[in-house]
């Protein structure tokens, strides 16, 4: 929106659902649709949180400045950059990647999702309170960089230590990293009502939502549950700057003409 321009933007879970359709010619016309549109595409979720931990470190802890943050890209190459660093391929296209994505196993995991939603509702609050530094350490460890802003190893016991620093600056450190903030409110909206039925699609919606609603003017999802469960994460989050959630293409139009009609 920076240029002034509206641009559709595309992430991998929407290719990852486009290809799950069995229906080969309804795939064929959704891709054709959306490529007229030269969409821009998402970097996935994870490789956006790791740019945030360590801008959050190179500012606060290092006193660097950082490299800038790349959420979205011109190509799909990018974003298979950011997730196969050397084995990228270049000029990927949206077929090539849905032929090339293994949905037998993918499909496996799917269970992984609602299995832990089903362990965070059993749990009591005073359980999780109790373990919610051994939570945030499991769920950030991965995400502590392995060079320090001058490219040097770290070791393990140094990324101990940078991981340390993020809990012990929790409120700041999720005030920097809107795309972790997003995940850990929606991990607890997606949980609500506890008589909400628990889907299979949840961790794929999750993903999807985390970075779209972060980095993006307007979130469009024509899925209810996935909608209410972004204006929730809106309403808790309400000192960042998300997106606009639009559940309806009529709610889309409203949007977009007022977006347009703001001086650039």
């Amino acid at each position: 929106m920076a240029s002034g321009r509206l641009r559709l933007a595309l992430s991998l879970w929407n290719l990852f659902e486009i290809g799950a359709d069995g229906d080969k010619t309804r795939q064929e016309k959704r891709l054709a649709f959306l490529e007229k549109l030269d969409p821009l595409w998402i970097i996935e979720r994870l490789a956006i949180q790791k740019q945030e931990v360590e801008r959050f470190l190179c500012r606060h802890k290092f006193g660097r400045d950082p490299k800038e943050l790349i959420a979205i890209a011109p190509s799909l190459s990018t974003v298979d950059a950011f997730l196969t660093g050397w084995q990228m391929r270049i000029g990927l296209t949206p077929r090539q990647f849905i032929r090339e994505t293994d949905y037998a196993t993918l499909n496996q995991l799917k269970t992984l999702s609602p299995q832990a939603q089903h362990t965070w509702r059993s749990a009591d609050q005073k359980t999780l309170d109790a373990k919610q530094k051994e939570i945030f350490c499991a769920w950030l460890g991965p995400m502590m960089p392995d060079r320090d802003p001058e490219n040097r190893l770290l070791t393990g016991d140094q990324r101990a230590g940078l991981l340390e620093f993020c809990h012990q600056n929790n409120a700041h450190f999720l005030g920097d990293c809107p795309a972790i903030a997003v995940e850990d409110v929606l991990t607890i909206v997606r949980i609500q009502p506890p008589t909400r039925k628990l889907s299979e699609s949840d961790g794929t919606d999750l993903q999807h939502s985390i970075a779209a609603l972060s980095y993006c003017d307007i979130f469009f999802t024509r899925d209810r549950d996935q909608a209410r469960c972004a204006e929730a994460a809106r309403g808790m989050l309400s000192t960042l700057h998300l997106a606009q959630v639009c559940a309806s293409p009529d709610n889309l139009v409203e949007v977009v003409s007022g977006l347009q009609m703001l001086p650039v």
